[in-house]
């Protein structure tokens, strides 16, 4: 009697411990072929200048200013997503609309020079032709990568198109296999760049006080950024899934995620390339210029489970940039070593919002 009443209590304990076990969850990138999304990626850097420093051969220079430097950009990014069939993980064909590409920068700048105080608090704001268009990417399995073409009946310059990053979804922060909450997983550090630059060059021209702004680099020196950060960052990058949950009546995994990384480079090349195209009133080169960035950051990735695409991300970080420069110049024959160090500190927020 004793054994039985014992089976039976086992027995009745076992949908008990089914219930509570871990059981796998599939989170993946499954969107059905003709649906579409509208994605609003959102993200806002604050920093203040920490310390600056002035070297002219080799001394510190008496022209090195006292200064006081804060800033803010936030840059506005929405596209509507219209997939194809999906294969391999990832959309065979995708049409995607740029509905809005903006940034707006406020700076206060404060100069103290032999006593003299100048204070400025220029801003900005910045556009790409890209929006409004709509830009179509079919996957070449020869190549292993999308081509990237305007749509039916659309015509615009072809510049526009180099170095567009089709992922929008940001799959590399998904598990690689089905995975039970309270399990982590390894990120590609590599896939951050999809969080830091959604949609990758979109051609962003800037404008400050009225007056065009130095832009960024050529699309050239941009084919190959991917590897160009592959080969600078170091650090972690890790996930966590926590659950499900119900969001706005959407059922969404909860995908915790935690990032500690540091990049460095040395990029005189890019700026003396840059510098190519602008009149300076002096020959100038540049022989270094370093630059080392850290970003230790933290929040949650959303996924929605029924459409299998995202659904949101909110991620706050603490961000430092260093940059440490040496220029020789040489004005009416006379030549000189110029030197030039920066630290500035802040912080970053990336939102993710979907409709």
């Amino acid at each position: 009697m004793k054994r039985t009443a014992t089976v039976l209590t086992a027995a009745l304990a076992v949908p008990g411990l089914l219930a509570f076990s871990g059981t796998a969850d599939k989170i993946s990138f499954s969107p059905t072929a003709g649906s579409s999304v509208v994605k609003t990626f959102t993200s806002t850097t604050t920093m203040e200048l920490d310390d600056m420093g002035m070297t002219m051969n080799g001394e510190p220079s008496p022209m090195t200013p006292d200064m006081e430097m804060s800033m803010e950009i936030v840059n506005t990014i929405t596209v509507t997503d219209e997939y194809g069939a999906t294969s391999e993980g990832r959309p065979a064909s995708l049409s995607r609309t740029y509905d809005a590409i903006g940034a707006e920068m406020e700076m206060d700048v404060v100069v103290n020079m032999m006593g003299n105080e100048d204070s400025q608090s220029p801003s900005g704001s910045g556009s790409s032709e890209l929006e409004g268009t709509t830009v179509v990417f079919k996957w070449n399995g020869d190549s292993g990568e999308y081509d990237i073409a305007f749509a039916e009946g659309e015509e615009g310059d072809e510049d526009l198109l180099e170095n567009l990053a089709e992922d929008m979804d940001l799959r590399g922060l998904l598990p690689s296999e089905d995975i039970a909450a309270g399990d982590g997983y390894d990120i590609e550090l590599t896939s951050l760049i999809d969080v830091l630059a959604p949609g990758g060059d979109l051609k962003m021209d800037m404008e400050v006080d009225g007056e065009s702004a130095m832009g960024g680099p050529d699309p050239a020196m941009m084919s190959d950024f991917r590897r160009f950060f592959e080969d600078m960052l170091e650090g972690k990058a890790s996930g966590k899934f926590t659950g499900t949950r119900d969001a706005g009546g959407v059922q969404v995994a909860v995908i915790e995620i935690e990032i500690e990384i540091d990049a460095s480079a040395d990029m005189a090349d890019m700026a003396s390339e840059l510098m190519g195209g602008e009149e300076m009133p002096a020959e100038v080169s540049i022989d270094r210029l370093d630059i080392q960035m850290t970003y230790e950051g933290a929040g949650e990735l959303l996924w929605n489970m029924s459409k299998g695409h995202v659904h949101g991300l909110d991620l706050k970080a603490d961000i430092s940039i260093g940059m440490d420069m040496a220029m020789a110049m040489d004005m009416g024959g006379q030549s000189m070593d110029l030197g030039m160090e920066m630290a500035m500190s802040g912080t970053l927020a990336s939102k993710v919002a979907t409709e």
